[in-house]
């Protein structure tokens, strides 16, 4: 019996929602002119102007355009191209500058990585250095360590 007073309740709701959404919209009949291209006017006039979303403000869109304007600076654009790039873009073979050039790149990367490979093996050798003398130091520790056992013993045993 109580099920029935909420369902009833709900469809009353459900009801109420109904008829005053179909209230609020626009029937087919209405919007039918307008699909066919002719005046909008009265369906725009309808709208009121704090729920149309999409109004241009045209004083806006004017200092907009103006301010663009302000921003936009000229640069200088090579537009010739150069005679070593053209002949490279148009020759078969490069030209010998190409290669030149490509020397010297491949030779400055060369050096570097030299220079790179050097410094990694100093810094390696350090730390081979630094390595055996750690194990020398935990050798000693070990041997001293053991030499304190034994003398821990010996001197718990005369007691």
């Amino acid at each position: 019996m109580g099920r029935k007073n909420i369902s009833q309740g709900k469809s009353r709701k459900s009801s109420q929602k109904t008829a005053s959404c179909q209230s609020d919209r626009i029937t087919l009949r209405l919007l039918e002119p307008y699909s066919s291209g002719e005046k909008c006017a009265p369906l725009a006039a309808k709208i009121p102007p704090s729920k149309n979303k999409f109004a241009v403000n045209k004083a806006s869109a004017v200092t907009d355009v103006r301010k663009s304007r302000v921003q936009v600076k000229n640069k200088g654009v090579q537009t010739e191209i150069g005679s070593l790039d053209h002949e490279m873009c148009t020759s078969e073979e490069p030209p010998l500058e190409y290669w030149k050039v490509l020397a010297e790149q491949r030779r400055q990367a060369l050096a570097e990585t030299l220079q790179e490979n050097e410094e990694l093996h100093s810094e390696n050798e350090t730390l081979r250095k630094k390595i055996a003398e750690l194990e020398r130091r935990l050798e000693n520790k070990d041997y001293f360590a053991m030499m304190y056992q034994i003398a821990c013993n010996d001197s718990t045993q005369d007691q």
